[in-house]
């Protein structure tokens, strides 16, 4: 059995069922690896270890020589993102296990690539040759960054995994909201926007709730009470959940119709194709990944950011359009099934390993 390590500086609980913790458990429970992530630093409770990932093994770097250690019993060294402890950790591991197999995810943004394209060091291209495999998420920046460094990217989109038996979502059991799951009224989030877009349309859409699932900012909970002080409508309207488990997060996709995101800024967020599973129609702004997500298109709405005027209007377009929005829970669920399962992206994945 092949070993399957990845190595972050740094990995907290939110982070173990998302692509982060979900790669390596797949990768262990369907394809024959031994998995484990190795951190220079760990939140203290990694309580989703547990729940989601069948303890996993988590270890601690204590020092120089547990890393070398453990590099020369890897197999397959996981590497998230283009930072310098990662390119250290390339040039370490080649040196150390040279017949090993290095897989750098780059988990990229076009703003973050642009910016390291622009003074691009030949030790990074140098390094990054070194890798086996390179996958990001996108295929418009997979060939911008191909063209520009000579690289053989592979796009390789974040899926989902269900953590309960697999179901069809049926729209009649749906209801008339609008959902968010993340961290509300965080900047990088701009839920604001989402808010003020709904606020447009609120008396056109009297039957539609806005639902917001996720640990609150208290800067935004402040603006909310303005808005409710200014609209109290919109105290019945807009839904604040708190942040869930999986199986409860579940249950709010099965009974939403749209799931919209406004943050200026993601890399292919894996909320996407978890609202898209559950039938869900996915209105967000041009952030990366959006675009392929979608099936360019066809199962969502991509738009500008930072435009809640734009946003009210497709909102109010998508939301009275009851036909499109049923044959999407029907037909988004079949394509994702087919597309974005994490069970069959680890598949593509191990192949692209095997062959490398």
């Amino acid at each position: 059995m092949k070993k399957f390590t990845l190595f972050l500086s740094n990995i907290c609980n939110s982070l173990l069922t998302k692509d982060v913790g979900l790669i390596p458990f797949v990768m262990q429970k369907y394809y024959n690896y031994s998995s484990s992530i190795i951190t220079m630093h760990k939140e203290d409770n990694l309580i989703d270890n547990n729940i989601y990932l069948d303890n996993m093994p988590i270890e601690l770097v204590l020092n120089e020589d547990y890393l070398v250690e453990s590099l020369k019993k890897t197999d397959v060294l996981m590497l998230i993102g283009i930072y310098d402890f990662n390119l250290d950790i390339i040039n370490k591991y080649k040196t150390i296990n040279p017949k090993g197999t290095i897989y750098l995810k780059l988990d990229a943004n076009r703003y973050w690539m642009n910016r390291l394209n622009q003074n691009i060091d030949p030790f990074i291209i140098e390094t990054l040759k070194k890798c086996d495999l390179i996958t990001v998420e996108d295929s418009k920046l997979q060939k911008f960054l191909n063209l520009n460094w000579g690289l053989n990217i592979q796009v390789i989109l974040n899926g989902y995994y269900d953590f309960t038996p697999e179901k069809t979502v049926k729209y009649e059991d749906k209801k008339n909201t609008i959902l968010f799951v993340g961290r509300v009224g965080s900047s990088d989030k701009a839920n604001h926007i989402l808010v003020e877009a709904f606020k447009i349309i609120q008396n056109k859409l009297t039957n539609w709730n806005l639902e917001l699932v996720g640990t609150i900012e208290p800067a935004f909970l402040n603006y909310l009470n303005k808005c409710f002080e200014q609209n109290p409508n919109l105290i019945q309207k807009i839904i604040l959940t708190g942040k869930l488990n999986k199986f409860e997060l579940k249950k709010r996709y099965e009974k939403a119709k749209i799931f919209c995101l406004t943050s200026p800024c993601e890399a292919c967020a894996n909320v996407f194709s978890e609202a898209i599973s559950n039938g869900c129609y996915l209105i967000s702004s041009d952030v990366d990944g959006a675009l392929d997500i979608t099936n360019f298109g066809k199962y969502g709405t991509i738009m500008s950011a930072n435009n809640e005027h734009t946003l009210s209007e497709i909102l109010l377009k998508i939301c009275t359009d009851d036909n499109l929005l049923k044959n999407n829970c029907i037909n988004s669920q079949i394509y994702a099934q087919n597309n974005l399962k994490w069970i069959d992206i680890c598949s593509k994945l191990n192949n692209l390993i095997i062959h490398v």
